[in-house]
């Protein structure tokens, strides 16, 4: 049971699901992976998720975004390709009547995304939006949604047409940010999915969960055991799907199994530390299923379930120890960027690498 394994042992059996650089491999078999997310108020977010997805070693790492974010985006670094293939209400390429623009504006986002009969929205996702996100879904391993979207109602309803083909295409996926929101509206788009994870913080967490009416309150101190009986009890009512639940102790589980991560980090948060966590999350998931398909030579037998638990909590120390460096070196003036300088000296420091490891 990884439950019962201590910190240590828990990063010694994760050290297995590190993938080795190995002359025989060409690029893109070390991870491709794609964030979606970014609209005009929020650039960082995709950007830190994607940047550190690459940072922890992923060969190639895009961003979809909202056409007016990507040049924003793109100017932070040439190392991630970007593509403007998204669109909200507000693009000018959206050619939509102001009597039926107002109409839209006047419905909330849960009627929006339940209507059944909403033919403008659903054309300008099906002529303008799908056609090129699915060409390049089709090219990635990994997919994280959610970073930076915003809620406008093209957005979010764009994000459910793009679910809809991640799932067709079976491919892994993780949930932050904005489409936990959407989740919390339409969680039976995951629902009995094996493929998704989820990262929710405590207030998206409470969201998702009131959902299923299972009552939580923020302002109480719940003990560790109920924080896992109620996560355990969200990853039953939507299948079985796996649960990163952030918290002051990283709670990982399915309704099997469960780790805690109660390493130190740092004191202080800031805007864009989950964004880094989710990108970590992207790489090491992605390995782990390459461990699985035994894309090198397995030193132990590890099951599917528990070699995604196994990647998330690398994941979350590798961040928790990053943070923990930035932290130390600039204090409460600490910020994502800072985090990131310091992914591959926490990466050293967990995983001892060696680039062939064979």
């Amino acid at each position: 049971m990884l439950r019962n394994k201590t910190h240590k042992e828990l990063i010694h059996l994760s050290r297995q699901l590190v993938q080795p650089l190995l002359p025989n491999f060409h690029k893109g078999q070390a991870g491709k992976v794609c964030v979606i997310g970014g609209s005009e108020d929020y650039t960082g977010a995709p950007f830190f998720s994607a940047h550190s997805a690459a940072l922890v070693g992923a060969d190639l790492s895009h961003v979809i975004c909202e056409k007016q974010a990507a040049l924003v985006i793109k100017s932070y670094t040439p190392d991630l390709m970007v593509h403007p293939y998204l669109l909200d209400l507000e693009n000018p390429l959206v050619k939509i009547g102001d009597d039926e623009l107002k109409n839209i504006r006047k419905l909330s986002i849960e009627d929006i995304l339940n209507s059944t009969n909403d033919g403008v929205l659903n054309r300008i996702i099906d002529d303008l939006v799908l056609p090129k996100v699915q060409t390049l879904l089709d090219k990635t391993d990994i997919i994280v949604v959610g970073p930076g979207f915003g809620r406008d109602p093209l957005m979010l309803k764009t994000l459910v047409r793009i679910v809809e083909e991640v799932k067709v295409l079976n491919k892994p996926i993780i949930f932050d940010a904005d489409s936990l929101y959407l989740l919390s509206i339409q969680p039976q788009l995951i629902t009995n999915y094996s493929k998704a994870i989820l990262t929710p913080n405590v207030v998206e967490f409470q969201r998702i969960a009131k959902k299923f009416d299972i009552s939580i309150d923020l302002k109480n101190r719940y003990s560790q055991d109920s924080l896992i009986e109620q996560t355990q009890q969200v990853s039953q009512r939507l299948g079985n799907v796996l649960i990163f639940r952030k918290g002051e102790s990283d709670i990982i589980a399915n309704t099997k199994s469960v780790v805690v991560n109660s390493f130190p980090g740092s004191p202080k948060r800031v805007g864009g530390q989950g964004d880094t966590l989710t990108g970590a999350i992207a790489t090491l998931v992605n390995w782990s299923n390459n461990y699985l398909d035994a894309m090198w030579d397995n030193k132990v037998e590890i099951e599917i379930d528990d070699a995604h638990i196994l990647a998330c909590y690398a994941a979350s120390s590798l961040v928790r120890v990053a943070s923990g460096k930035a932290f130390k070196k600039h204090g409460r003036a600490m910020q994502t960027s800072n985090v990131h300088e310091y992914i591959h000296d926490a990466y050293l420091e967990l995983f001892d690498d060696s680039t062939s490891r064979l």
